[in-house]
């Protein structure tokens, strides 16, 4: 092993001025007993409301490792990662996240596994130390992932990702929109391993994907993106509402005609009309879904805007996203 090897550790950030100092103290920790690799840390202010972006600089001037992008607004943490993934110069990239929940020292674990030949490694989760109510639902959600989109996914999830620099150049021309990182990743390819840990509780502040709208959202892409199962699911449910009409309809014919009974055709049609309308609603709401994505990624707008950087040298500048050029 030779220190010209880099290793770059891209960190999305989005209002956590107070725990980036405990952040940046581990994280050196870590990265002075790493040896043979030289370390850039690359910092994506995802829009952050409070001093973020001040203490980042203040790491920058005490560490030159320290590089900064200042994108416009929030772009959302996905996007913010291919930032960074983009901006890497290293011969290895991974990001990390900023809440320590994922644990700084899985990196000698990770570059070891690089070293002995894995193109890309996974941080894999057996334990979560989170609420017993996000536990749960968090393994009812990874277990649907497996069964109707991806089944080798790990039970417990997995966020931290190092990647050899041909895979993060690949992930890099990546341009969904609506992504799932982790599935677009695995399907990628190349020699893929993983390390296990124990997901830790947040130090500070709150986590932006506490909120529930978002954590459906990251849900739905994350099946939409790699699954046509919902779509199946709607075939299949209009079959056997067909199936359940005929049947009732002839029952109701047996019922008149066989037996003489005299039947209530509002309520009948009252029936019929909800259950109809009900599955009417529910087929339009999932084909929407997927016509909703499909208009995100015809529209091509930038995945992120830069607004700053730090620290970047000449010889690699970030730039924006740009839209693909459609040679005619």
């Amino acid at each position: 092993m030779t220190s010209s090897r880099l290793l770059s550790i891209v960190i999305p950030v989005y209002n956590e001025q107070d725990g980036l100092p405990l952040l940046y103290e581990r994280l050196d920790r870590v990265l002075r007993g790493l040896t043979g690799w030289e370390t850039e840390i690359i910092f994506i202010d995802d829009g952050s409301r409070d001093g973020s972006f001040a203490a980042l600089r203040v790491l920058h001037e005490a560490d030159p490792r320290v590089k900064i992008v200042k994108l416009s607004r929030n772009f959302g943490s996905w996007h913010a990662v291919i930032a960074g993934v983009r901006a890497a110069a290293g011969d290895a990239v991974m990001w990390l996240s900023s809440d320590l929940q994922d644990p700084p020292e899985l990196i000698p674990r990770m570059a070891q596994r690089w070293e002995e030949g894995a193109q890309v490694v996974w941080a894999v989760r057996t334990e979560r130390q989170d609420p017993w109510p996000r536990r749960i639902s968090a393994l009812l959600f990874y277990r649907l992932l497996r069964r109707i989109a991806i089944p080798d996914y790990p039970p417990l999830g997995m966020d931290i990702c190092l990647m050899d620099r041909r895979v993060a150049e690949l992930f890099g021309r990546l341009r969904e929109h609506s992504r799932f990182t982790q599935g677009l990743i695995m399907s990628l390819g190349f020699k893929q391993v993983t390390v296990s840990y124990t997901r830790e509780q947040r130090r500070t502040g709150r986590s932006a994907w506490g909120r529930l709208p978002r954590l459906l959202k990251m849900g739905i892409d994350m099946i939409v993106s790699f699954s046509y199962s919902p779509i199946r699911l709607m075939l299949y449910a209009g079959l056997l509402t067909a199936v359940v009409s005929a049947v009732f309809g002839i029952v109701l014919l047996v019922e008149r005609f066989h037996f003489g009974a005299a039947i209530e055709g509002w309520r009948v049609l009252t029936w019929v009309v909800l259950i109809l309308g009900a599955l009417n609603l529910t087929m339009l709401g999932i084909l929407g879904e997927y016509v909703w994505r499909v208009l995100e990624q015809v529209r091509e707008r930038p995945l992120y805007v830069m607004e700053e950087t730090v620290g970047f040298g000449p010889e690699h500048v970030p730039t924006n996203d740009a839209p693909r050029v459609l040679q005619g």
